[in-house]
Formats: structure tokens, sequence, C-alpha cells
């Protein structure tokens, strides 16, 4: 038993040893080509014009110059001009203290523009401990920023949030960037949450490529593409799409009128055959993976993240390709880039690949402890994947929503057009008539004639607007049982009770939703909804659904038959009578065989109240102040309303619910 603890110690110390001289040679380099960086970066400045000493200190205030350079590195996206390249540290050191030079001047101005380079600075490293306090910060002095640095803050700020899993406010500026015209789609939320399916349909479809479009962003554009193709496993459908922009590059670079900087378009190929690379990987070519994710990095200098992205991917080609001597080498180099990231992503890709790497050369301890720290990562990501998927799917129901909404809206306008144009004609064809009926007794017939045909011009176009909206909420209702359909088929794939059970609260939304299409459609009225008849419709559903043989419990509505309610209010009452009524159905009666749910809505002076009570079990205050996702849905619900609400737990659970009309 001696002798065994003592092996397992001098095992353990000769670990450490090794671990102590591998970080010293490591970190000694390291230290040397800093020192060198820094020497080559005073160098340029020097040689621009700024003045500085040996510890990048400025001798004085010179932001028209340092904005010069950084506006001519920077100028369309990509660094230009390559003696004009600072390493970022450099950048940092530089604009902290012109920063801080004028903020005491009380430049605000200039203040909030150094700012700005300097959350690019950070955002760019991905140092988001450090970018997002700056980005928050710029957009409540956002009176300082001009309109493209406001939006570039807001769409930086965004990403930021969704990198360190804060999914609520990503969505806020989302839903700000929106309104604002400044995007069309949520593709990125959904790609950053693993919904592959959801991006690429929302890149297509809103995503496109204009005669405007500049190079770089066609580039990126199929680029983009092939990756949601590559993440859905769809390795030819990804190539084809890379390809599409490896040949486009490869014209550009020949084409000698084309005035964009010929780097622009080397790195854009760069990326894409990079992207090729992991195809090849994937498919098992390893030596051709190899060969285009190295003409890759040769060209990332100035994108930091996508070469260590790369790297990762030609560390394990040379992993499966069982070349040890570049995998030890490519290992070295991603620990040194990643140092100080928070890209969690990244770092998983990277665990990953030393527990494979260690296998490769067969120290089983430490590939077993990378295999450990890369479970533990995988299942963090992983649970906050599946917590923020559901978010985003309710959130692409709502898309899905507003966008009907406006194609209703369209509708409307269009047939605004058409009688505003209709009634210029009446006018001007009662001007003349007036100004000719003493010429001749033909114009006026003539006249008269066509007012009869723009009178039957209007009838007929408000038959087909009628006909147009009827149409519009079949395929709506027929799309959401579609939808409802599919997640039947996924249902039947799962075994987790607890994720089948979510699925299910979504299909009731879905159904509940497409119940007020389906009384539109079945009504003359294409605009507003009988709540008293949709409340019935909601609660017979849900009968058929919650309650058997065994449970009979009872339903009684007292609703107003006078009470009509515009469409999108019908969906949102719709879908608060659909959560409160299922979870009084699925919890309140446990343990009992009769009970009571009442749904009584009323009209008030300035509007309506909703009280809809069980004579259950009721629950605990602990329970009512909880953030379940039910709750958490019925309090946004009412907020959508503009209305409030009040719930009581005595002998059963009642909320009541006011809301304006």
């Amino acid at each position: 038993m001696e002798m065994q603890t003592l092996t397992i110690f001098t095992s353990q110390m000769k670990n450490y040893c090794t671990k102590a001289i591998l970080c010293f040679f490591l970190v000694i380099p390291l230290l040397i080509m800093g020192q060198k960086t820094n020497e080559k970066d005073i160098a340029k400045l020097r040689k621009l014009g700024v003045s500085i000493d040996t510890n990048l200190r400025l001798n004085y205030s010179q932001s028209n110059r340092i904005i010069s350079i950084w506006d001519s590195v920077y100028d369309i996206g990509k660094k230009q001009q390559i003696n004009n390249v600072l390493t970022d540290y450099t950048w940092e050191q530089l604009l902290l203290q012109e920063i801080d030079w004028a903020t005491t001047s009380k430049q605000n101005k200039l203040t909030a523009r150094l700012q700005f380079y300097l959350s690019q600075v950070y955002h760019s490293q991905k140092l988001f401990s450090k970018s997002i306090p700056l980005q928050e910060k710029l957009l409540q002095s956002k009176q300082d920023l001009n309109p493209n640095q406001f939006q570039k803050t807001l769409a930086r700020l965004e990403k930021a949030y969704v990198q360190t899993n804060n999914l609520h406010k990503a969505l806020a500026i989302r839903k700000q960037r929106l309104k604002m015209g400044l995007t069309d789609s949520f593709y990125e939320l959904y790609a950053d949450f693993e919904l592959f399916d959801l991006a690429l349909k929302e890149f297509l479809a809103f995503e496109k490529i204009t005669p405007t479009t500049k190079m770089v962003d066609q580039y990126k554009h199929y680029r983009i593409i092939g990756n949601l193709y590559f993440e859905l496993g769809k390795i030819d459908s990804a190539r084809k799409y890379y390809s599409i922009g490896l040949n486009l590059s490869n014209q550009q670079l020949q084409n000698s009128s084309d005035n964009t900087p010929k780097n622009i378009h080397l790195s854009g190929r760069a990326s894409l055959m990079g992207s090729l690379g992991r195809c090849f990987l994937a498919e098992g070519d390893y030596p051709k993976a190899i060969q285009y994710l190295l003409l890759d990095i040769e060209q990332s200098e100035d994108d930091k993240l996508n070469m260590i992205f790369k790297m990762i991917h030609l560390t394990n080609a040379y992993i499966a390709n069982k070349d040890v001597t570049n995998a030890k080498k490519f290992v070295r180099r991603i620990d040194q880039l990643l140092k100080d990231k928070e890209d969690k992503r990244m770092r998983l890709r990277a665990t990953e690949m030393k527990s494979n790497y260690f296998t490769l050369i067969n120290q089983l301890d430490s590939a077993l402890y990378y295999t450990k720290q890369y479970n533990i990562l995988k299942e963090a990501q992983n649970e906050i994947i599946r917590k923020n998927q559901a978010i985003l799917l309710l959130i692409n129901l709502e898309a899905e929503d507003r966008r009907k909404d406006l194609v209703i809206t369209m509708a409307n306008l269009e047939k605004e057009r058409s009688d505003k144009k209709a009634q210029q004609i009446l006018l001007w064809g009662s001007v003349i008539v007036i100004i000719m009926a003493t010429i001749s007794l033909i114009i006026l017939t003539i006249s008269n004639t066509a007012k009869s045909k723009s009178k039957e011009l209007i009838e007929k176009k408000n038959e087909e607007n009628e006909l147009l909206l009827k149409e519009l909420h079949h395929r709506v209702k027929n799309n959401l049982q579609v939808i409802y359909s599919l997640i039947n088929l996924q249902k039947r794939r799962i075994d987790s009770p607890a994720l089948h059970q979510s699925l299910s609260m979504v299909q009731n939304r879905i159904k509940t939703m497409s119940l007020v299409h389906q009384n539109l459609h079945e009504n003359e009225n294409f605009k507003e909804v009988n709540l008293e008849a949709y409340v019935k419709t909601i609660t017979d559903y849900l009968k058929l659904l919650y309650l058997n043989e065994v449970k009979e419990i009872a339903i009684q509505l007292t609703v107003d038959s006078s009470i009509q309610i515009i469409m999108d209010r019908a969906i949102t009452i719709g879908l608060l009578i659909n959560e409160i009524v299922s979870n009084s159905m699925k919890y309140a009666f446990k343990g009992r065989a009769e009970g009571l749910i009442t749904i009584d809505v009323q009209k008030l002076h300035n509007g309506y109240q909703m009280s809809i009570s069980d004579n259950g079990i009721g629950f605990s205050s602990e329970l009512a102040h909880s953030k379940s996702l039910g709750l958490y849905l019925i309090e946004n619900l009412v907020k959508q309303l503009q209305g409030r609400y009040d719930l009581e737990s005595h002998h059963g659970t009642t909320y009541i619910i006011y809301f304006n009309a």
C-alpha cells in the first residue's frame, strides 16, 4: 500500500514538473515576442508622425492623428494598409490615453468616438467583460454617436450578450433593431443556439444579395449559407455555396477594372477555401483538408478569431492523419492565441481537440482530464442552449404573426390607394362635368360612363381584397396546422417526458392562434372575433385534450356575447386562457375526480375584466413569485394587452385580468 501511494505521488510530481517546465518555455517566448511587437508598433507610429516613448506612452494628446490612422486602417471593415496595422494591445494603450485626455477636457463627442473604437478592439478579441460595459455606456450617450456608430454598437452588443448567454438582453436589442429597420430576421440568434433549420430559412428569406452589396459582404453571404448547411450535416450543399463564393473571388481577382482592394478578394478567397477544408475533414480527406486550411490560416493575420477557429480544425486533421509533430506545434499555438479569450464555444472545441491529441500520443491521464473538462463544458453549453431554444421558438411564432400582420396591412394599404385613386378620378370627373356641362351633353354622358366604370372597378377590387383576406386566414390556419403536425412527428422520436410535455404546451399555443384564423375565415367579419364563440372553442379543445373518463372537470363560461375583439388581441387573450386553464387542468385537481373552472368576461366603462378561477388545491406564495415559464408567459401576455392582473389562491386559484378595449 505504501509503495503504491509513493508511486502515485512520484507520478504526480513528474506531471507537475513537466507542466512547470512547459509553462516556462511558453511564457518566456511570449514575453520576448511581445517586446519585439511593441518595438515594431512604436517604429510604425513614429513613421506615421505620432510622438510616443518606448513604453507606448504618448507625449501629448494626438487624437486627430490617432483617429486618422484608425480610419485608414478600418475604412471598409478590413485592414487595408499593411504598414498601418497595429496590435490590439497597442490600440488599447493609445485609445485609453486619448480617452483620459478627452474626458478630462469634457469633449463628449470625441470621448464617445474613441470609446467606440476601443469597444471594437475589445469586441474583436471577444473580451466581453470589457466590451459590454463600454458598449452599454455608449448607448446611454447615443447623442454623441453618429448613426453608423450607433447601429454598429447595437449589433455588437447584441452579439456580446449572446456570447455571454444573456438572451433576454440580446432579444431586446434585436427587437429594437427590427423596429428601426436595421435588420429583417433572427437568423444569427437561431444559429447561435443551434436552431440551424430556422436560421437557414430566415437567412434565405431576408438576407439577399443586391447590385449594391459590397464584395466583402457577398463572400460572407455564401460562407454563412454554407456554414448553416454544414451544421445541418448537408456537406454537399455546404460545398456548393462555398464553391460559388470561391469562384466569385477568383473572377474578381482576374478583373482588372474592379476598384475593391485586392486583399479583400484574397481574404474572402482564403476564408472560403478554409471552409471547404472543413468539408474535406468531415469526409475524411485529411491531406486535402490540411492543404485548404493552411491556405486560409496564412491569410488570417488580421482576423485572429478565424485563425484560431481554422487552426483547431487543422489540428484535428493532423490528429486524424496521425501527424504528431504538426499536431503538437498547433496545439501550443492555439493555447497561446486563446489566452484571455472569453469565447466559451471556441474553448469547448479546443478542449475536445486536446483530448484527441493526448489520446493520439498515449498520454491517457491528460486525455482523461481534457475529456472530463469537455464533458463538463458541453453539458453546461447544452443546458443553456435547451433553455434558450424554447424562448426563441416562441419568438419565432411571434415574428411569423408580425409578418402575417404586415401582409394584411399591405393589403389594406393597397385598398386605400385604390380608393384614393378612385376618389381622385371621381373628383376630376366632377370638375370636368361642371366645366363642360354648358358645352355638350355628350361630354356629360361620357363622364357618367367613366364614373360607372370606376364604381365597378372599386367594387371588383373590394371583392378581390375580401377574397384575398379570407384566403390569407385560411392559409395561415393551414400553416399553423402543419407546424402542429411537425411537432407531433418530433414528439414521437423523443423519450424525455419533460421535453414531450414542453412540446405539447407549444402545440396548445399554436392551436390557440390557429383557432382565431379559423374563426375569421368562417365568418364574414375579417377584422374582429366574437369572444364568446372563440373562448368556447378553446375550452372545448382543452377539455378534449386533458380530460378522460376518470376525471370530470366542468368549465362554466360567462362571456358577454356582444364582445368583439380585433385579431391580434384575440390571439393574446386566447394564449392567456390556454395557459391558465391548462395549468388548472394539469395541476389544480390532483387526487380529485371532480372540479370546476369558471371563465367570466365582462365589459367595464373603459375596458374589460376577465376572471379565470378553479376550486382546486391552489398553490403556495413561493410558487406565485417563482420565474417559471408559465407565469413568465402570463405576465408578458398581460403586458401585451397593456393590462394588469391579480392572482389569488384561496379555495383554489383565481386570475383577475384587467385590460383596455
